[in-house]
């Protein structure tokens, strides 16, 4: 099964170009935040949702900013924008400076690793989890015919909850066996966090491009930190996207 991106856009009229979103630094967010200070939380909303960061926020950073912020807007802004980053590195300072392993501890950690996958996963005792989604949109500008949509940056439209039952290594939708599969649900979907995978990702990795890359300081101690890429050829992770819930909205 290879990966897949499933692209279904209805869109009406003629997009406008808008103002491309600003990057910035995690820093550069911290000090808009603190400029921000006394407006209103609709206004520090736009202005945060218009963002692109450059590096990852830790979860500690997005804590304190959250805990500045005036509403439930801005926060949402704040939460979409940093899940954006997550596949960016993060900031330099907050690199330990330690000295990458030699080969043979590499290999070593990557065996710990493999051995989790393949042992530990299956023999997890049965269980439930709620997957809860949020989901968020930014909106062009969109001439129509009777006049203009105005652009509105980054913002969540919506969320949604499904209950993910664990059983003998493998992962189900409801109580009568049905495994869990792509929906129609608007957006990205993804499931298998719990069934297969951590596994598919791994055996990818391992054989193609598997490297270290380096150390970050995680909440219980330090994170050794691989990178891997995969031709989309030779990948067995599936990524579906369906739909747009708003005809003017983009992802």
């Amino acid at each position: 099964m290879k990966r897949a991106i499933f692209l279904l856009l209805g869109l009406s009229g003629l997009v406008v170009p808008c103002q491309a979103v600003k990057r910035v630094s995690t820093a550069q967010l911290e000090q808009l935040v603190t400029s921000l200070h006394g407006k209103p939380d609709a206004d520090q909303a736009y202005q945060i949702g218009d963002l692109e960061l450059t590096e990852r926020v830790s979860a500690g950073r997005i804590a304190r900013l959250s805990a500045a912020l005036p509403g439930e807007k801005s926060r949402e802004a704040l939460n979409a924008v940093a899940d954006a980053s997550q596949f960016q590195a993060p900031p330099s300072e907050e690199v330990p400076a330690t000295a990458a392993p030699d080969f043979a501890a590499q290999r070593k950690i990557m065996g710990l690793t493999a051995g989790y996958v393949t042992k530990t996963i299956p023999q997890l005792p049965n269980f439930f989890a709620t997957r809860a989604t949020t989901r968020f949109e930014d909106t062009p500008l969109l001439q129509k015919a009777d006049g203009f949509i105005s652009y509105e940056p980054l913002h969540q439209v919506g969320t949604s909850s499904t209950t993910a039952l664990y059983r003998d290594g493998h992962e189900f939708e409801d109580a009568t066996g049905t495994k869990i599969k792509a929906t129609t649900a608007p957006g990205l979907t993804t499931w298998g966090e719990f069934g297969p995978i951590l596994g598919i990702v791994l055996l990818d990795a391992a054989q193609s491009k598997l490297a270290w890359s380096h150390w970050e300081q995680g909440p219980s101690g330090p994170l050794a930190i691989f990178s891997y890429e995969v031709p989309r050829e030779k990948s067995h992770y599936e990524v579906n996207y369906c739909c747009v819930a708003n005809p003017a909205s983009t992802v």
